[in-house]
């Protein structure tokens, strides 16, 4: 479980700290703020420190494990492009802690291509499993998806394969697959299906008629959750796990999004959540759940364009965090609409 992360010249960023929620984070910000980056980079940390195991690798080999992650995530055209593109900025650098005394201080230059320098660490376990959901999804395309991506160069970042593989193992049994069950359900009443995995392809099978239906047949909201319960189902996805949730809201209609609301508080109990949202009716969903003392250990980051890149503003509250550009543009459109009701346009 991540704690804080600091970074100084990455990408539109010239310096941020963000204090995480061990329960649940959200991001948000208008678009091109940089809210995919700060998953991104969030997820790259903790799945490369997933990755070493119980085990402390030579300097070497954390360096170039760490310099390959992130090229395959962020998918420069060199490591040194995700330095901060403005006059001045030479070096990134990125710190973060974890666990009980976990901490790690790496930097990049601009001219870097193979690996970081690893100004400081101490070594400490990073959780039992570290999952991204893209803003996509992998169901309908799943056979093939990752045989594919291992043997070509196809233009998709290293979370689809990552994820793909996630989506690999059978489902749990015995006494853990009872307890997965009870957690997965919850997304399966929301879309009235079960989700099953037949020679390498998806199904959907429904709670009330029983019909099975292919997963590209089903609307890319509903694949998305359904890929979820799965997940939870099969283990990878499972207590003291760190999800990372790129716009969990898409393809969701305001009914779903108040059960995925729910939700995610749920979930934030047993695991780390993190995710960027577009979505005002989810932010203030989340914002009802809190005042009703179902949600408490949340944090919120507002992501604003400032004059020499992005600021980023935390806080407990969707107040903490200065202007929601959803609001904001909901407002607007309130406006425009009572002014042409009214005639007045």
């Amino acid at each position: 479980m991540l704690k804080t992360v600091h970074i100084e010249n990455l990408t539109v960023f010239p310096r941020a700290e963000l204090r995480l929620s061990p329960g649940l984070s959200v991001i948000t910000g208008k678009s091109g703020t940089g809210k995919s980056h700060l998953l991104k980079l969030c997820y790259t940390v903790l799945k490369t420190l997933e990755s070493f195991g119980s085990k402390v690798p030579a300097r070497d080999v954390a360096e170039r494990r760490f310099a390959s992650n992130l090229m395959a995530v962020f998918r420069p055209e060199k490591l040194g492009g995700l330095v901060s593109r403005r006059p001045g900025s030479a070096v990134c650098s990125v710190s973060a802690t974890w666990g009980n005394d976990g901490f790690l201080e790496f930097s990049f230059s601009t001219r870097k291509t193979e690996k970081v320098n690893i100004r400081s660490v101490t070594y400490a376990p990073a959780g039992s499993s570290v999952l991204f959901i893209p803003t996509g999804e992998i169901m309908s395309v799943y056979e093939g998806f990752q045989g594919a991506l291992e043997k070509r160069e196809l233009a998709f970042d290293g979370t689809w394969l990552a994820l793909a593989e996630a989506l690999g193992p059978a489902l749990l049994k015995g006494k853990q697959a009872a307890e997965a069950a009870c957690l997965a359900g919850v997304l399966e009443d929301m879309i009235g299906a079960s989700v099953v995995r037949k020679e390498n392809r998806f199904y959907f099978i429904s709670k009330s008629t029983g019909c099975r239906l292919e997963a590209p047949l089903a609307s890319e909201g509903h694949r998305r959750i359904g890929m979820l319960a799965f997940l939870i189902r099969n283990g990878e996805l499972r207590r003291n796990s760190s999800l990372f949730w790129d716009s969990p809201e898409a393809g969701l209609g305001p009914e779903l999004l108040v059960q995925l609301a729910q939700f995610l508080a749920e979930l934030s109990k047993i695991m780390q959540v993190t995710v960027s949202a577009h979505s005002l009716f989810l932010l203030r969903e989340l914002e009802i759940l809190q005042h009703q003392k179902k949600l408490s250990e949340v944090q919120y980051f507002g992501l604003h364009a400032a004059g020499n890149g992005i600021e980023v503003m935390q806080g407990s509250s969707c107040n903490d965090i200065g202007e929601i550009a959803a609001l904001t543009s909901s407002l607007e459109q309130s406006d425009r609409y009572l002014r042409l009701a009214y005639e007045e346009v």
